[in-house]
């Protein structure tokens, strides 16, 4: 559990009410992440919705060659930046991690269980609407930051 406060500090939160915040709170944790840890593994089921609190956190996808499947390597796409989620598959089906994510030096993350998450969102259909524009929101942001580095990664 965090304090209520924590979340309300940041504008991702901002339109939801006290008792959302407390709500959300109650399944939260703080978490620290050490210099290129692996917070989130591409292909995996989606087990968490993070948001980072400060640090780095980079994004990257897996290519690889059609005739060659052994040559795979991971292409940087986007940086998660202070303020913003990651591995936000945990809300939107079929709840597989689309992307990997690795710290870029210490981090600090608030942590909510993906389960946690689902049941409460089931008791609270605005909220559930509030956050899931706001996945939808940062899909959309990170679709175009990725289309730009894959464009100048195959140049």
């Amino acid at each position: 559990m965090i304090s209520p406060e924590l979340l309300r500090r940041y504008p991702f939160f901002g339109q939801l009410n006290d008792e959302q915040l407390r709500n959300l709170a109650m399944i939260a944790e703080q978490i620290s992440l050490e210099n290129d840890a692996v917070v989130l593994q591409e292909g995996q089921p989606a087990q968490a919705l993070y948001f980072l609190l400060d640090g780095c956190v980079d994004l990257y996808y897996t290519v690889q060659e059609a005739f060659q499947q052994a040559d795979r390597k991971q292409i940087p796409v986007s940086q998660i930046n202070i303020g913003e989620p990651f591995g936000i598959s945990a809300l939107i089906e079929p709840h597989i991690l689309t992307s990997t994510a690795r710290s870029s030096g210490t981090s600090r993350a608030i942590r909510f269980d993906a389960q946690g998450l689902k049941d409460l969102l089931a008791r609270d259909p605005q909220l559930e609407a509030v956050l899931l524009r706001r996945m939808a929101q940062a899909a959309i942001e990170r679709l175009h930051a990725t289309r730009v580095q894959l464009a100048a990664a195959w140049s």
